[in-house]
């Protein structure tokens, strides 16, 4: 259940703050707690929408899709947040196209909370250049904004992300609350890292950290741009507070960015509610399944579980039994095929659509389940990849595996140079037999079964967890190390080379 009465009194402070000028204007201008419900929801923030929406709301948050639907039909005036709340009602039902399309509607009707539910959908099921469309009809909503620049960054469309922020840090477009600001510093310190600018950055992430009235609500976002801009050790010292949930929350975003899962564990338990978002990356990292799921939604993820299906609805055995359909939703091209191809495998029905891609069911389709193919980690068992001698011999080193992260956290020209002196390197590509590349042509050459050495950028909690090594064993990972980031990082490349040779030919 989404909306927990006791968490709501321990918000209440904070949320009276935060959405004091939302509340103010709605009141000035006679506007219904509906309207605000709607923009709450599309920013992906149910708890707000739940306790000042009204039933219709509240049943939604609840995960009462059919109540939320009959609220929204029943409505007395069937304005655009009653159509924003049965359309996002039918995605919550698993019909999909259906309630996008009746988005997308209310977006050309120039509907703003439309338009930002819209960007945030489109998002989060990876349709990343859809979502920089619908953000523009909202150019300075900072939620539409950001989620923007985000879509903008997984295409490496840096200028343009960059636009999206720009307005925000020049003073020009509002920040409605602290944690927004924190959300800003994050995103220009990813911008100023893929665009090489590491004194910009240094300085800029410095100034955040040694400010004395920095506010709690900015500091997740202010841990993770310390972090971008190489100063990781400085903010743990920064947000150093002894039985102080906040400062567990900031110092949790580390122990996910440097891929230490035992320590995000106990500074998850000390941060209570707060930190209760990091479960999913914290389950990747573990390489385990997400504990006690009611429903198959990853992180941020649009869809669930049919509720009509009944208790349980989420649990495997239930979402994918015999004579159910389920439709999954891809949002990343490869990494989570072995996820897709064990749900194919099921007594279930399932189809699997891209709205990226258009590959769309028909629009009146209801499944019985609906997910996005990286909630499958919480329900399946990957199917494993095959592995296959490869040709070739000698070493293939991609010039750049990792590059864009931040200040430290790029692969080194001095570890390169210790992989290129000591192998024996391949003098192209085609006559290798391994292959040293970043991770998203790692994971096409690792699906084939060749060997290949991935080079995992920090901060990513699928890389840094076991699961990669563990679907793909024609595969090794190497990884910076969180005290001592890529040094001797170029020895463990020729190991784990070395090591996938020796697999190949036991006679070496």
């Amino acid at each position: 259940m989404l909306f927990d009465p006791i968490l709501a009194g321990e918000y209440r402070t904070r949320i009276a703050r935060d959405q004091g000028v939302g509340l103010l204007l709605d009141a000035w201008c006679g506007a219904p707690a509906d309207r605000r419900a709607a923009m709450l929801w599309a920013q992906g923030d149910t708890l707000r929408a739940a306790l000042c929406g009204g039933n219709g709301w509240r049943r939604l948050a609840e995960g009462d899709v059919v109540g939320a639907l009959r609220a929204s039909r029943s409505a007395s005036e069937r304005d655009g947040s009653m159509q924003l709340l049965e359309a996002e009602s039918l995605i919550m039902a698993g019909a999909v196209v259906a309630g996008l399309t009746r988005i997308e509607a209310l977006h050309r009707r120039g509907d703003p909370a439309a338009s930002v539910a819209l960007t945030r959908r489109r998002h989060t099921l990876g349709d990343h250049e859809g979502a920089e469309q619908a953000a523009r009809a909202v150019p300075l909503h900072a939620h539409a904004a950001f989620t923007g620049a985000r879509a903008a960054l997984a295409s490496d469309r840096v200028g343009v992300a960059a636009d999206f922020v720009a307005p925000f840090l020049a003073g020009a477009a509002p920040l409605p609350e602290p944690a927004m600001a924190g959300t800003a510093a994050m995103l220009a310190a990813s911008i100023l890292a893929r665009r090489g600018e590491h004194d910009r950055l240094h300085d800029f992430a410095e100034r955040l950290l040694e400010a004395e009235d920095l506010s709690e609500d900015m500091m997740p976002g202010v841990v993770r741009t310390a972090w971008i801009a190489g100063l990781g050790a400085r903010a743990w010292e920064r947000f150093d507070g002894p039985n102080n949930p906040v400062m567990a929350a900031a110092r949790l975003e580390l122990a996910l960015l440097s891929g230490n899962a035992a320590l995000a564990e106990r500074l998850t338990a000390q941060a209570g509610p707060l930190g209760a978002p990091a479960a999913p990356a914290l389950a990747l990292l573990r390489g385990a399944r997400l504990e006690g799921a009611q429903d198959g939604t990853s992180q941020d993820g649009p869809l669930q579980a049919n509720p009509e299906a009944g208790p349980g609805a989420g649990a495997a055995d239930e979402v994918f039994r015999e004579g159910a359909r389920v439709h999954v939703w891809r949002t990343h091209p490869r990494r989570w095929q072995p996820w897709i191809d064990a749900a194919l495998r099921t007594s279930a029905q399932v189809d699997v659509f891209d709205l990226a891609g258009g590959q769309l069911p028909d629009a009146e389709a209801i499944p019985d389940a609906a997910l996005d193919d990286g909630a499958l980690v919480g329900l399946l068992e990957p199917v494993p990849r095959p592995v296959r001698r490869g040709g070739g011999s000698g070493l293939w080193i991609e010039e750049t595996p990792c590059q864009g992260v931040g200040v430290g956290h790029d692969w080194p020209r001095e570890e390169d140079r210790t992989v290129r002196d000591c192998a024996r390197m391949a003098v192209h590509a085609d006559r290798a037999q391994v292959h040293v590349l970043g991770t998203e042509a790692a994971l096409i050459r690792a699906e084939g079964g060749l060997a290949t050495v991935a080079i995992a950028p920090p901060g990513d909690p699928f890389w840094a967890g076991p699961l990669p090594e563990r679907v793909w064993p024609s595969m090794r990972v190497v990884r910076a190390d969180s005290r001592s980031g890529w040094r001797g990082a170029g020895e463990r490349v020729l190991a784990a080379a070395r090591d996938l040779m020796s697999a190949q030919d036991p006679d070496r």
